[in-house]
């Protein structure tokens, strides 16, 4: 039996201001005040096996939440407890303490009056006002831009991984159990079903399998547990982050559903998501990734600047960003777009852009400059002036780019004097890369058509030694 606890209120309420505190167990007539008795009005979620409440403190606000004596098995609470007490992390709903109260009452059964046992079980946590993740999928007015959801993906993967370090295994991962706290930050709850493994333990074969249809991983018809159990539901979960439908979906499909969105800059990590949410998604466990570290890996390569592939092996050279240069088209005005180039190298790089044009299309065009060792470079791509808003693409826009490494201060000084002069004497551009271009509709403006507006730019890209390299073009980083 877990021993009933002590603690006061001032107690928890220190509790809530020091993180460094241990969960501790609360007694039950303390819970029952800050709940105003378990007041109705105090409901803050339901479910099938428990009700939560808002606790009111002096000092804030935790959730209780009570647990059904239909739900009550004593084996089940105590492995409850059990995980939860092991748990400390960022993106994890923070555990403060758990009741554990039996009293005895005396109750009529069959025409005499016997005493029974009456069971209260109750765990307590810190208590997080923005909802959960469920309801920012359905609702689209609060709907997350990609930055955002990205950040979701990444702090369900950490704290998954952080889970699967203590060998726990939770089993009813869903939109539901991820709550946000107010910086938007992802935090798993609900261990009701949760496995705590033994050291070295790689599976369990169990006929009591739970969780939650269209989230629960196929194996548990066989009753077999591994942690690959948790990655099929959190691939359903990106994936229904990706597209707002649960299940399996193209690559090439969740990509181009991103590509009218703003955040289209960040692509490459759209595609790796997706990637991962697929592959996590797989029915057969042998072909979902490893381990949830692999994942975080594959999110943390993302947020590094891609470099230049050779054949032989990786060699860093200037990265593009973005891959799209959009355009907010106003009327009569000439429009603007950035467009990074970072040099991953450690030698100056010298760049010439030039508009190619069937009839020029953009303004203050050649443009040259050197790009130095490990720093990026801001180029600002202007168009012409337009007085309607264009019916169609921008037509054959074709940007140039040339780039080459400059081996010394006597080079640059050459290059600064003659650039044009400069790269005429290197040589043929051995390297194309494919930008679309386009204008976008500010939010006051109507069109007509429903035809999509956009090109294709061309960018070219001159090195030193022609045909030794390739370019990965990372959408990550932000300028």
């Amino acid at each position: 039996m877990i021993p009933q606890g002590s603690i006061t209120q001032i107690e928890l309420e220190y509790m809530l201001i020091d993180e460094n505190l241990e969960p501790k167990a609360l007694p039950y007539p303390l819970l029952k005040k800050i709940t105003d008795n378990f007041s109705e009005k105090l409901v803050i979620g339901r479910g099938g096996f428990a009700v939560v409440y808002k606790g009111k403190l002096d000092n804030g606000t935790i959730a209780v939440k009570k647990l059904s004596n239909i739900y009550m098995q004593e084996e089940q609470f105590h492995r409850e407890v059990e995980c939860l007490m092991k748990v400390k992390h960022k993106n994890v709903l923070r555990f403060l303490g758990y009741c554990a109260d039996t009293q005895g009452n005396m109750a009529s059964y069959n025409g005499r009056m016997v005493m029974a046992d009456v069971q209260q079980r109750l765990l307590c946590f810190e208590y997080l006002p923005k909802g959960n993740l469920d309801d920012f999928i359905k609702d689209t007015s609060e709907e997350l831009e990609w930055r955002k959801r990205y950040q979701v993906i990444k702090g369900i993967c950490e704290g998954i991984n952080y889970l699967h370090q203590k060998n726990i295994v939770h089993l009813d991962l869903k939109p539901e159990n991820i709550l946000f706290d107010k910086d938007m930050m992802p935090k798993i709850t609900d261990f009701g079903i949760s496995r705590c493994f033994e050291e070295d333990q790689t599976r369990i074969i169990t006929k009591n399998v739970g969780g939650t249809l269209g989230y629960l991983a196929p194996e548990f018809y066989v009753g077999e547990i591994t942690h690959k159990f948790d990655l099929y539901s959190l691939g359903i979960i990106i994936m229904e982050m990706l597209t707002g439908k649960k299940g399996c979906h193209n690559i090439a499909n969740v990509c181009e559903s991103w590509s009218s969105n703003s955040d289209i800059l960040w692509w490459d990590q759209i595609r790796v998501c997706a990637e991962i949410g697929i592959e996590c998604s797989d029915l057969e466990p042998a072909k979902r990734p490893e381990n949830i570290k692999h994942i975080i890996d594959r999110l943390l390569s993302t947020e590094s600047s891609t470099h230049v592939i050779p054949a032989g092996g990786p060699k860093k050279l200037l990265v593009l960003h973005p891959p799209v240069l959009r355009f907010p088209f106003e009327a009569n005005k000439v429009i603007t777009c950035p467009l990074q180039l970072t040099n991953n190298t450690d030698k100056p790089i010298a760049f010439r852009l030039m508009d190619k044009s069937v009839g020029s299309s953009f303004l203050r065009l050649p443009l040259c400059g050197v790009v130095l060792p490990n720093t990026p470079y801001t180029l600002v791509v202007t168009t012409k002036t337009q007085e309607k808003w264009p019916r169609k693409w921008i037509t054959d826009v074709n940007l140039q780019g040339a780039s080459l490494i400059l081996g010394d201060d006597e080079h640059i000084k050459t290059f600064q004097s003659h650039p044009e002069q400069y790269f005429q004497q290197m040589g043929n551009a051995v390297q194309k890369v494919e930008l679309k271009g386009l204008y976008t509709v500010p939010q006051q403006v109507t069109i007509s058509t429903h035809e999509p507006i956009s090109t294709t730019i061309k960018l070219l890209c001159k090195v030193e030694h022609p045909g030794e390299y390739s370019l990965d073009t990372n959408h990550a980083k932000q300028w």
